[in-house]
């Protein structure tokens, strides 16, 4: 699954991103709960708990968009194509799958284990925060809000954002965990059949 960064977006390819991670949460959702709670080692997460990191992480971004967007004067543009800045877009490549380079997770994002721990329900949360990302965008597209120019603070990196880096982070992160979950999940079926 190689992904790239395309130069510009409109409001609705920005909603496609997030329908496509609703898509590759239901094909998760079809692998056994056994299947996504190993872990290929030790030193590895499980599926799920990939997938308990990703709701985190998500539903941070999700407060930031909503702190961002609570706060400005709400501009609005004719414009209807957006993008990251500069460096995001160079911190979104590196996130991009198939990745090379590990990023230190953070501790408040780190999965707690997957003890008594629902997966398949830590899968519908995820593709319950895709949907909520999508809504956001579409009121942001009827409302003509100018994702280049809101801007808000991602207060865990300390560094301010727009809309469009917050929106694009969160893809490139998703799809770069969900690379690890196909990754994980053939390690862990391998190992299963050995």
């Amino acid at each position: 699954m190689a992904s790239e960064l395309k130069s510009y977006y409109s409001y609705r390819e920005l909603a496609q991103l997030f329908e496509e991670g609703i898509e590759k949460a239901e094909e998760l959702k079809r692998n056994s709960e056994e299947l996504l709670t190993v872990k290929p080692d030790e030193s590895s997460w499980s599926v799920c708990e990939i997938i308990q990191h990703l709701v985190k992480f998500n539903h941070l971004y999700l407060s930031f968009i909503d702190k961002a967007i609570a706060r400005s004067d709400s501009p609005v543009t004719g414009k209807k194509l957006f993008r990251a800045r500069l460096f995001f877009r160079w911190y979104i490549r590196l996130l991009m799958p198939p990745y090379k380079m590990k990023v230190k997770t953070l501790s408040p994002l780190k999965p707690s284990g997957t003890e008594n721990l629902d997966c398949y329900a830590e899968l519908d949360r995820l593709i319950q925060t895709n949907r909520e990302m999508i809504e956001r965008i579409k009121i942001a597209e009827a409302e003509k809000l100018d994702l280049n120019r809101i801007k808000g603070k991602n207060s865990v990196l300390k560094i301010s954002m727009t809309l469009s880096d917050f929106i694009l982070i969160w893809d490139a992160h998703q799809k770069r965990h969900f690379w690890q979950a196909e990754k994980t999940l053939e390690t862990t079926a391998r190992l299963a059949y050995n």
